[in-house]
């Protein structure tokens, strides 16, 4: 650094600073991009490092150049050459450019966007924030950020990057892509440098995407046919149509002011693919698109009317179904009072020699309530066959779609956009929500590492209204919770809560580089470290709260909720996490007492997951343990005393003794006993008709008071759409 004096800053954004500098040897003025190396994943910075790999490599007139890449202890900087201006800026203040200006600009981003395929590397966030002026008004392309080299043998991606307002309609489809998605992103900031807006603009994501997908293109009449063409030719829907680089050369619009360099890379994306290689292609597409269906996992129970059930499976649900009917209470333990809610027969408890670490072995135990065989010792295929590779936690990892993304996101758009798409919503449009991919992609935030507590929220809530909006048809939410089942909603929604919970801390350059980068979820575990209670601050609270009201709701409403929550209390080794969240019942009881309910579900209608509920309720801290019975009972909120009601009744019928011995005290047995004469008539004859999912509704309602839409939703019937928990 000391070769270079800092003039001042040119922007920020969630990957750092970048300053204007002047090198002191020469007096040229430099960009400098400083990336802070603290609470970076390995995997984060491996792309960072990345980055500055495909640059340093990049030389032509239309692509800033990178001059020279360091590291310190705490940073990694870039210095690049600067140009003073952002095409943003100028569009900003003169709305929309002539044709005759714009042509000069199309020529150069052509130009760059012909060297990077030339030498097989793919933008990907091609954007009007990304391309740059020099002071002879020459485009130039810069960050690299999102850039993939590809390999000889690679022909099409999968990873959804770019920005939604450029992002071609094979990205939104999650459908495999090529170079032609950086043309149809070209044709996106041309359309918006000769209009002022680009070819599909609104604040709401949903609307966006539905408009990529569905809508047509509104091309303007003032435009030259040269100019019409070249537009409609990069902007094809369908990539197989877009104008092939041998097209784009030739086109008259651009034909003969294309700089074209002499250094290419072996088999350029600009040439025709040889006849083994576009089958080779093909093949690649193909498998892309099987493996994407076979990582979502199975199909979902709620969504099997038109699937055949296995016989050896019919016989095995019939058979729990008639174990549940006819099963009688004979536990003998001194707090079972009543009979089973569910009649579901509850697996032996482990002793505590027995326990074992879902660090050790997490699936045989845990996944989904299964073990590898079931009731009548039929082998479980999907368990097996992810035995038989020996990968078997990856495996279940990919079946929770936990599907790492530690790239940058723009907090602020993101939460324009969920705004937006809430009152949208809530004014009764639904379709986004019952289609996955769309929802997948509203679902994202939750497992990106950059999405700050803000982001959270407003994606549990915006997931959250159709369940609350008067007038929404029961077929509709019917539909949307086997969307929320196929995109594994509620794990995520646990993803969410373990990034809440993790406070980032520095890794040094060794760490950083001896870090395995390598498996599905993000961040390393190594590189954070969980906060205490006292740390959160109001808007992560309320994001948890949020998140947890949302995922209390979907156990509540289908058991398969309930398997995927197990599921990835596992996975993620959530036991503590959700242990020490229990400790929030005088600061935000909320959270505590949908923590409860969910557990209280598990018991009530998957007891074999009696072992995760009680790791979570035996979980210890420095402190000891966070679960004060005897706090909950006595709690102003009668939600939280009749919760807690609940759940020691049903702890009292699955949980090991030696379990109950390590819980049980006769403060707990006392404030029971001073229970019978509470004043709340629940609470005396541990009644719940309806209470736990109606607050759902209350407490959507409080939370959408700002928004001034409170009033469509329905609060006076509850029982018309929610479950009854008894």
């Amino acid at each position: 650094m000391e070769k270079y004096e800092v003039i001042g800053t040119l922007g920020e954004g969630s990957f750092g600073r970048v300053y204007k500098a002047k090198e002191l040897s020469s007096s040229n003025f430099v960009a400098l991009k400083v990336i802070s190396k603290r609470g970076r994943s390995s995997k984060e910075l491996k792309g960072f490092r990345r980055e500055c790999e495909i640059q340093r490599e990049l030389h032509h007139p239309n692509v800033i150049q990178m001059l020279d890449s360091f590291e310190t202890e705490n940073e990694i900087v870039v210095i690049t050459e600067f140009a003073p201006k952002e095409l943003t800026d100028v569009l900003s203040k003169q709305g929309y450019l002539t044709e005759d200006k714009v042509k000069q600009i199309v020529w150069d981003l052509v130009s760059a966007l012909y060297y990077l395929h030339s030498n097989r590397v793919l933008h990907r966030d091609l954007k009007p924030q990304n391309i740059l002026l020099d002071l002879k008004n020459r485009a130039k392309l810069c960050d690299f950020g999102f850039a993939r080299n590809m390999s000889t043998g690679t022909h099409v991606l999968t990873s959804i990057k770019g920005t939604p307002l450029y992002m071609a309609p094979e990205l939104i489809d999650e459908l495999p892509y090529d170079y032609n998605a950086d043309l149809w992103s070209l044709g996106c900031i041309i359309y918006e440098l000769l209009m002022g807006t680009p070819p599909f603009c609104t604040n709401s994501i949903l609307h966006l995407i539905r408009k990529i997908k569905t809508e047509q293109i509104k091309w303007p009449t003032f435009l030259s046919p040269e100019c019409t063409s070249f537009l409609k030719g990069l902007l094809q829907k369908n990539p197989s149509k877009r104008l092939t680089w041998n097209q784009i050369l030739n086109h008259s619009f651009v034909k003969g002011h294309i700089l074209i360099s002499k250094t290419t890379g072996p088999m350029p994306l600009t040439i025709s693919l040889s006849a083994s290689a576009q089958e080779a292609k093909e093949q690649q597409r193909k498998d892309s698109i099987n493996n994407k269906h076979t990582n979502k996992g199975a199909i979902p129970r709620t969504a099997k009317k038109s699937v055949e059930v296995p016989e050896n499976e019919k016989h095995s649900r019939e058979k729990v179904k008639e174990e549940k009917a006819t099963l009688s209470n004979n536990k003998n333990n001194s707090l079972d009072t009543g009979q089973n809610p569910t009649g579901a027969i509850p697996k032996k408890p482990l002793t505590s020699q027995e326990q074992i670490s879902s660090k050790e072995k997490p699936l045989e135990v845990f996944t989904e309530g299964k073990s590898h065989r079931d009731e009548n010792g039929n082998v479980n295929e999907e368990i097996k066959k992810c035995d038989e590779v020996k990968d078997v936690g990856k495996c279940l990892k990919e079946k929770l779609n936990f599907i790492e993304d530690s790239h940058p996101i723009e907090p602020e758009e993101w939460i324009v956009f969920l705004q937006n798409s809430i009152k949208e919503v809530m004014n009764g449009e639904m379709s986004s929500l019952v289609q996955p991919n769309l929802t997948n992609i509203i679902v994202s935030p939750l497992r990106n590492t950059y999405s700050n507590s803000k982001v959270l929220s407003y994606v549990a809530k915006l997931l959250s209204i159709a369940f609350v909006v008067k007038g929404t048809s029961k077929e509709t939410i019917e539909n949307i919770k086997k969307v929320y089942l196929e995109v594994k909603l509620l794990p995520n929604l646990i993803y969410a809560t373990k990034l809440l919970l993790r406070t980032r801390k520095h890794l040094s350059s060794s760490e950083s580089s001896n870090s395995s980068s390598e498996g599905v979820i993000a961040p390393s575990r190594n590189d954070f470290t969980c906060k205490s209670l006292n740390e959160f601050d109001s808007d992560e609270l309320q994001a948890l709260e949020h998140i947890l009201m949302l995922a209390c709701h979907l156990v509540h409403l289908e058991d398969e909720f309930v398997s995927q929550f197990c599921d990835a209390v596992v996975v993620l080794n959530m036991f503590g996490s959700i242990n020490l969240l229990l400790g929030l019942v005088k600061r935000k009881p909320r959270i505590p007492m949908d923590i409860i309910s969910i557990l209280t579900q598990i018991l009530r209608n998957l007891p074999e997951n009696v072992e995760i509920v009680e790791k979570i309720a035996l979980h210890h801290t420095d402190s000891g343990s966070e679960l004060h019975l005897g706090e909950f009972l006595r709690n102003s909120d009668a939600s939280i005393k009749e919760r807690t009601c609940h759940f020691i009744l049903l702890m009292g019928k699955y949980f090991s003794h030696d379990t109950l011995e390590k819980i049980w005290s006769l403060e707990i047995q006392d404030t029971l006993e001073a229970l019978m004469f509470d004043s709340v008539e629940h609470v005396r004859n541990m009644e719940l008709p309806h209470t736990t999912l109606w607050q759902f509704d209350i407490g959507l309602m409080n939370t959408f008071q700002g928004c001034g839409l409170a009033g469509v939703v329905q609060l006076n019937d509850p029982t018309t759409r929610f479950l009854p928990l008894t």
